[in-house]
């Protein structure tokens, strides 16, 4: 391959999209997986009988004051550590694929193959020694009747 010729997968030319358009702006949660982190204030703090209510100002500002932090608090963390966080998430998701394809599923099938070739080892020996124990076990105790009397 030349360095003038695109790098292809599958037949395709490999390209990494960056923009806008693959990702909705406004539904940011498609698959709900985050729903559990809907807080709201009235999820965390009520007032459930008018005679402990605190002043109606106390609560509006106080409504005011959580919601505020609350979200600032989420932007300005996600504006510092977000960018670092998808990088590093990126890499131990790509790492999780590659040993997943280059060494999980490889092994697994090269130990499927061993256990074929124990098997056929073992599997005259159970059948020989084993199994007449068993079926002699089986004959013996199948004849075995429980009467049970209730008094």
């Amino acid at each position: 391959m030349s360095s003038t010729e695109p790098a292809t997968v599958a037949g395709e030319e490999v390209k990494v999209t960056l923009g806008p358009d693959d990702i909705d702006i406004m539904n940011r949660d498609p698959d709900e997986i985050n729903q559990h982190l809907k807080v709201t204030f009235s999820d965390i703090f009520a007032e459930p009988h008018p005679t402990i209510f605190s002043f109606d100002k106390v609560w509006v500002l106080s409504y005011q004051a959580f919601t505020a932090t609350q979200l600032w608090c989420y932007r300005i963390l996600s504006l510092i550590c977000g960018l670092p966080c998808a990088v590093c998430w990126g890499i131990e998701f790509a790492c999780i694929s590659f040993c997943n394809i280059w060494v999980c599923v490889p092994y697994v099938k090269a130990f499927y193959i061993s256990l074929h070739c124990i098997r056929k080892i073992f599997e005259p020996f159970m059948d020989t020694f084993v199994a007449p124990c068993y079926l002699a076990m089986g004959k013996i105790f199948s004849s075995i009747k429980v009467l049970v009397v209730r008094e």
